[in-house]
């Protein structure tokens, strides 16, 4: 039997529940049962969860389609978040009662995810916030975080002193993956949204930073690599990319998570490629070690309280920097 603690005295929570997949008009507020954890799992209390495009998708049923599986309703979203440890089953090792710890929801129950007072996660993913994280910033790095550093790391195989085009660089996952291709001690020309995108991916190290809105991105990357540059990382579509796609060496390595609209069409590299997240307990374990490590600091620019998540989701779509959170507190 999981213990308790008078933090979890009652047997309900309020959550953002779907009751069927649609709009964000199917967003709704609901009361429900709060979930008691099983072997091997933490109960949460919520200070914070991460808001991505993925929500949408999971709002409106593509990730159900996708995976042929029918959804549980009602559903409670949220894939990452943050809070403090209530309750642990059994062989819940390494974690206790009052620990800040940030995570994943990797399993399927239909009532345990962030976007709720309380959600269940796996120890295998969950770790120790960072004394120098807010509960904001270490809600929103697990799935950015992760696909940001297996594009780098298992994809591209970046290498110290290679050159790298970063597109979309002060996007959720970009700013990420740009603090980790420094650590990496890649040259990176950072591709940013807006003068603040251009401003933040200098703060964060890039050693070139341009608007890809409005500069000449061919221009900026014969500048930066005259011999051409070694690999380029895609974080979303559109017009920008294609650019960035265009003109890359033939022989260049070129890389982006399944999701980013619309696809880039690479027809002429060989070394380009789509990939998936691929996230097991291992690759979020090196995350949080290279977090350890320091500094990889995500940056949160907007942050919601739960019962405005559907503000939240229609902000992804307008200009940001980094990522958008929610608060339960």
């Amino acid at each position: 039997m999981p213990r308790t603690t008078p933090a979890i005295a009652a047997d309900t929570m309020h959550a953002i529940a779907l009751l069927r997949h649609g709009g964000v008009e199917q967003l709704r507020s609901h009361v429900l049962p709060i979930p008691r954890p099983g072997p091997g799992q933490l109960l949460l209390r919520v200070h914070a969860a991460g808001v991505g495009r993925w929500d949408i998708l999971e709002r409106e049923g593509v990730f159900a389609l996708q995976r042929n599986r029918r959804t549980r309703f009602p559903h409670v979203g949220g894939s990452e978040g943050a809070g403090v440890v209530v309750a642990t089953g059994i062989r819940a090792a390494g974690f206790e009662e009052g620990d800040r710890v940030y995570g994943l929801v990797a399993h399927r129950s239909p009532m345990a995810g962030f976007h709720a007072e309380f959600a269940l996660v796996d120890t295998d993913y969950a770790r120790l916030v960072p004394r120098r994280m807010s509960m904001d910033q270490a809600a929103v790095l697990p799935v950015d975080g992760g696909i940001a550093l297996r594009g780098l790391r298992d994809i591209l195989e970046l290498q110290g002193g290679e050159a790298l085009a970063l597109f979309g660089a002060s996007g959720g996952m970009g700013h990420l993956a740009l603090q980790l291709a420094k650590r990496m001690g890649a040259r990176v020309l950072a591709i940013a949204s807006g003068e603040d995108g251009v401003r933040m991916a200098s703060r964060l190290g890039a050693d070139a930073a341009i608007d890809g809105r409005r500069d000449d991105i061919a221009v900026a990357m014969r500048q930066f690599a005259p011999g051409g540059l070694d690999a380029a990382l895609l974080t979303a579509g559109g017009d920008g990319a294609a650019q960035v796609v265009r003109a890359m060496p033939r022989n260049a390595r070129m890389a982006w998570p399944h999701g980013v609209v619309p696809p880039p069409e690479t027809v002429d590299l060989p070394q380009a490629r789509a990939y998936a997240a691929g996230y097991g307990p291992a690759l979020m374990e090196d995350l949080h070690a290279l977090v350890v490590q320091g500094p990889l600091m995500p940056h949160v620019s907007r942050r919601f309280p739960l019962e405005r998540i559907a503000e939240a989701q229609h902000a992804l779509g307008a200009h940001h920097l980094g990522r958008i959170a929610v608060s339960t507190l």
